[in-house]
């Protein structure tokens, strides 16, 4: 993949985990006896994620830009601590809506530090960080320390928590901007989106919608992979499904033409009009867990 065509510098973290540095950015290499997967620091983004004997779970674009400004297309980005276009977001202030502020806030558009590494025969535990800084609050006036611990096995699990480090309470909106892996559309088809409805969902066109009574677990069934993707979800208050379509791909300079067809976001998710308020001292946890089921 293009974010590991030059790399300078790999020390190993534990028997499992390896920090490569590579055109000027860091990534975590992750190669257990269950799975693989890779995280870049520039956005606490997770990269890729495969289970041992199983096709992988997360789509990651071709024509990705890796270059510690622009958001990577693929993999989880982290959108916090609004989601969508700050204009529209009520968790962010009224000035900055008149200015040209991030899509999807700055959390996956910064630069993370590494706070542990450890693995074991069972799985790997990754913790990344990311504080209040001058540029943060210029943005978004508030104190925080924002977690996303990666627990890495045959199952992963991402848990993003906020904390509330001011003496102010604050409101936040977030996502777990999940793009998976899939063989093609007429194979797909998902349960759980609305629990009034358990009838599955296919993907026939574009889709941006937001389902507001979703089950704790979602599942995404691949007839041509044979094999199940479940997605369980816990601190979320909708999920987001999205595919750009042909058009939409088109529209996208790091996405291949053609890229909406093994492509499909199920994305646990806060937004504005249901914004999580995390009062001083306190926090709340965004998490996901995404396991493998054959068919």
């Amino acid at each position: 993949m293009s974010y590991l065509d030059t790399i300078t510098e790999e020390i190993k973290l534990t028997e499992h985990i390896n920090l490569i540095t590579s055109n000027g950015l860091k990534y975590l290499s992750i190669a257990h006896p269950k799975a693989t997967a890779s995280i870049s620091l520039f956005g606490a983004h997770l990269l890729s994620f495969t289970p041992t004997n199983s096709a992988p779970v997360i789509w990651m674009s071709d024509d990705a830009i890796f270059n510690g400004v622009k958001a990577i297309r693929g993999g989880v980005p982290i959108c916090w601590p609004w989601f969508g276009p700050a204009k529209e977001s009520p968790t962010v202030q009224p000035l900055a809506k008149t200015q040209e502020y991030p899509s999807h806030g700055f959390a996956r558009n910064s630069h993370w530090q590494l706070l542990s590494s450890q693995s074991n025969d069972d799985s790997c535990l990754i913790r990344l960080q990311l504080t209040d800084s001058p540029e943060s609050k210029r943005l978004w006036p508030h104190s925080f320390n924002l977690i996303a611990e990666f627990i890495i096995s045959d199952t992963l699990t991402i848990n993003l928590t906020t904390y509330n480090t001011g003496n102010d309470n604050f409101d936040y909106s977030s996502a777990l901007h999940s793009y998976f892996q899939i063989s093609h559309p007429d194979a797909v088809s998902v349960d759980g989106l609305d629990q009034s409805t358990q009838t599955p969902r296919t993907l026939t066109g574009e889709v941006d919608i937001v389902c507001e009574n979703p089950s704790a677990t979602i599942a995404l069934h691949d007839e041509q992979l044979q094999h199940t993707i479940n997605i369980e979800n816990e601190g979320n208050n909708v999920m987001v499904v999205w595919n750009p379509w042909e058009s939409g791909a088109k529209a996208f300079a790091d996405m291949p033409d053609d890229g909406y067809k093994t492509m499909f976001c199920l994305e646990p998710t806060i937004i504005g009009k249901k914004a999580v308020t995390v009062t001083a001292g306190h926090s709340h946890t965004l998490t996901t867990t995404l396991s493998v089921t054959p068919r």
